[in-house]
């Protein structure tokens, strides 16, 4: 950082000197960086040999010599990459705005899945037949907690698994046979491409493939999903089949802990 207000402090300088970089006038293109073995003015000597250089703190003994480490860049590989006793978000280098070290490690998870049902009519040869098809909701809860590996997922940033509260459930028999039973845990993958947004990934149970499956939005401090999509059943003796029999909004939220 001394270094790099030095050569910011220099930049007025160097820019009226433009003019001059032959050496034969040291004091009109100073020595811009006291710390990179370069003849930066042109006048035949570098760095802290150069008079320029006399108050930098590369030259005056106030420790900002060539062995000055750089700041702590990589912030969640368990190593203190400057050398400075601090470790990963343990160092003031990592305070940022968006790192690592401000990733969640767990959050809680509500999915809502709200069924509108509405009048199905089966179609046959014999006429047409109505049936009233109810409404019915489905809401469950998670606690997430990032696991030990990434199971997989290459392109995640963290991946995150919990079980499954069950809170309400009365779709599950709404439609018989077609109807299937609410998850016991949840497990997702995340990348975190900025503070304001990011992607949520699934896993294929069978193939065991990851892929990205939505863009998450933060509203206050959720991160929320809906989509809604029509639900049409197979219905064998009805000429019209699949039949349409209403519409199911899906919602996720996400909360940070």
């Amino acid at each position: 950082m001394a270094r790099l207000l030095l050569a910011l402090s220099f930049v007025p300088l160097a820019l009226v000197a433009c003019g001059d970089k032959d050496g034969t006038d040291p004091t009109a293109y100073p020595e811009a960086n006291c710390n990179d073995d370069v003849d930066n003015d042109e006048d035949g000597v570098t760095d802290c040999d150069d008079d320029d250089c006399a108050e930098a703190p590369a030259c005056d003994g106030s420790g900002g010599d060539s062995d000055e480490p750089e700041p702590e860049l990589l912030c969640d590989d368990g190593t203190d990459d400057d050398g400075d006793g601090a470790i990963d978000c343990d160092d003031s280098d990592c305070a940022t705005s968006f790192a690592p070290c401000t990733w969640p490690k767990s959050m809680n998870m509500s999915a809502r899945f709200a069924f509108d049902g509405q009048t199905a009519v089966c179609e046959t040869f014999l006429g047409d037949f109505e049936e009233e098809v109810s409404d019915c909701l489905t809401t469950l809860t998670s606690a997430l907690a990032e696991t030990s590996d990434k199971q997989g997922c290459t392109a995640c940033d963290r991946v995150f698994s919990g079980p499954v509260t069950v809170l309400a459930d009365s779709c599950t028999d709404q439609f018989g046979d077609g109807g299937s039973p609410a998850p016991t845990s949840f497990t997702f993958g995340f990348v975190f491409t900025s503070e304001n947004s990011r992607e949520l990934w699934g896993k294929d149970d069978t193939s065991g493939v990851w892929s990205k499956a939505i863009d998450l939005t933060l509203s206050g401090s959720t991160w929320s999903y809906s989509t809604s999509d029509r639900v049409t059943v197979p219905v064998d003796e009805c000429d019209n089949s699949p039949i349409d029999v209403g519409q199911l909004t899906a919602t996720f939220d996400f909360t940070d802990n």
